[in-house]
């Protein structure tokens, strides 16, 4: 598909020929580039052009949207920060010896072999946006190799005389940035008797890394709270905000929630990556067989959809993919949430807000006034909204939920035990799906060893193959020293069948649905976590703290 970038971006689909000669006729008017005119138009999007600049250049389009890009910190710090500069070219990974570099110009050549003389490495060029490539610079470049000093400095500078208004403020954007930079979802700041402790929630395990005197904590509470447009006046009850933060990683949508304690206010703050969440459901880690399943299910007009486990294990992240593979302009969405995580373009969202009377139950049955097609209910916590859910998939609607249950069959127990009609629920739901988060383990430091007696055991109780060897995490720069780098899901899907539904219809026991269900393929979750431990994608010490193990 090689030719002029207007011709590709007419062959993609992405603009019409007639587009395209009006874009060419303002680009010699103007002297523009002819995709700066598109984008000045409107008429394609900075991906869109990205997408087609990759195939016209032959460079592979790098996916920014990846959850899980994984950047390799030790590369950076081997390239001059003067040559990344210079060239707008941001190096990533490596493999195999290669370097993988991001690029808004994948025609500069001469950049590409320079870096391959200096490193002595073939470069692979993969396209991305502009903003993206200079805010990866900013922050890995920049902010990342004096992050801590940076944050130590200011705390000894406050803590050798009074407080600046700019230090506490400065102290604040920098814990920011240290766990966007961690890739935590979670920043903690908990006061103690004499220190303030700040914890980082990574890959799903809170790590304390930074402690300060306990002068700072009211200082920092402050701050959060002025950022999130926040009470500051009442200490003594919880506080909900939320902060549009600009820094060197870019914008950065958080969650910011106080406490009080018997020792001042606890703080916690949840990142908000939306680029990590819209996207593709293969990537979050469905095996083929439930992947095909749960879309069938998906892409049905009506019945009742469940995501299921615990708080942590991914299922806002399922449930937003979800959404975004079914969303088009012929289907109404709309969703209730508490709070609203994300923002979808094209989707009517709304928050519950109890104060005012706007319980997830009111709210459903006001959506359903609103002819939607496909209804988003945040949770289900009690008898109402579950019949009112219930009731919504027998007027054609197709419910998405969750519900806390630590597998898929117990979550037809706990709606019956909400007082729901059997015969509804047996009619009406379609398909459970558990979940949980297992990390991955670090290809860079894991360390081989023999099964042992005990482990080996537990995979025959499982009715699995077990291997010779397993990895066990070490911990190195690479994965700032835990053993794990990223992480991924581990799904245990029940269709509900014909034969399901009659047992649920007849009151049948947990057990017996599971055992009908094994026998139609669904694999259970402590099943699923061994398979990943044979496969030597983690350790068996994760899968035995993720999932029960009996």
């Amino acid at each position: 598909m090689k030719g002029r970038i207007g011709d590709i971006l007419v062959e993609m689909g992405f603009i019409g020929r007639d587009q395209l000669e009006s874009a060419v006729v303002e680009s010699k008017k103007t002297r523009a580039l002819l995709g700066d005119v598109l984008l000045r138009l409107d008429w394609v999007t900075q991906e869109q052009l990205n997408m087609a600049l990759a195939v016209q250049s032959g460079a592979q389009r790098l996916d920014t949207a990846e959850a899980e890009l994984e950047i390799d910190e030790e590369l950076i710090r081997e390239i001059p920060e003067n040559f990344i500069n210079s060239h707008g070219v941001f190096p990533f990974a490596r493999e195999n010896g290669t370097i993988k570099v991001a690029t808004a110009n994948p025609f500069d050549v001469l950049a590409r072999d320079q870096l391959a003389r200096m490193t002595g490495c073939k470069i692979a060029a993969y396209v991305a946006p502009k903003e993206w490539v200079a805010n990866a610079i900013e922050l890995y470049y920049k902010t990342a190799l004096t992050i801590d000093s940076d944050i130590e400095n200011i705390a000894h500078a406050a803590g050798e005389g009074s407080f600046e208004e700019n230090q506490i403020v400065n102290l604040a954007n920098l814990l920011i940035e240290k766990g966007r930079l961690l890739g935590a979802s979670d920043i903690h700041i908990v006061p103690d008797a004499k220190l303030v402790r700040i914890y980082y929630r990574i890959d799903g395990v809170l790590q304390q890394r930074n402690l300060f005197p306990i002068k700072f904590h009211q200082g920092l509470t402050s701050r959060y709270k002025i950022m999130g447009d926040i009470d500051i006046s009442n200490p003594n009850i919880p506080h909900d905000g939320r902060i549009k933060y600009q820094g060197s990683s870019g914008e950065i949508d958080i969650r910011v929630s106080t406490f009080p304690t018997h020792l001042g206010e606890t703080t916690v703050m949840r990142l908000l990556t939306f680029s990590g969440v819209v996207g593709d459901l293969r990537r979050l880690g469905f095996e083929e067989h439930d992947f095909s399943r749960y879309m069938e299910s998906l892409n049905q007009p009506y019945g009742l959809i469940l995501v299921t486990g615990p708080t942590g294990s991914g299922k806002t992240t399922t449930l937003y993919c979800s959404l975004m593979s079914v969303n088009n302009p012929d289907v109404s969405v709309m969703t209730i949430e508490d709070p609203i995580e994300y923002m979808i373009p094209t989707i009517r969202q709304t928050a519950v807000n109890p104060k005012a009377g706007l319980t997830f139950a009111n709210a459903l049955r006001a959506t359903l006034r609103q002819d939607p097609d496909i209804i988003l209910v945040g949770e289900i916590r009690d008898q109402e909204t579950a019949e009112l859910a219930l009731r919504a998939t027998n007027t054609g609607h197709l419910v998405l939920s969750t519900l806390h249950t630590n597998d898929a069959a117990s979550a037809i127990n706990r709606l019956l035990d909400l007082g729901v009609s059997a015969s509804i629920l047996a009619s009406s739901l379609s398909i459970i799906v558990a979940q949980r988060l297992l990390r991955k383990i670090c290809t860079r430091c894991a360390a081989t060893r023999q099964i042992r007696p005990e482990e080996q055991e537990l995979f025959e109780r499982s009715g699995i193959q077990p291997p010779a060897e397993v990895l066990d995490p070490q911990g190195c720069d690479y994965c700032h020293n835990t053993g794990y780098r990223g992480r991924m899901g581990i799904y245990e899907v029940l269709r509900v069948t014909r034969e399901i539904e009659q047992m649920i219809y007849n009151g049948a026991l947990t057990s017996e649905i599971e055992d009908v269900a094994a026998k139609g393929g669904t694999v259970i979750l402590k099943h699923q976590s061994l398979q990943k431990v044979a496969q030597q994608v983690t350790s068996i010490e994760e899968a035995m703290r993720v999932v029960a193990h009996g």
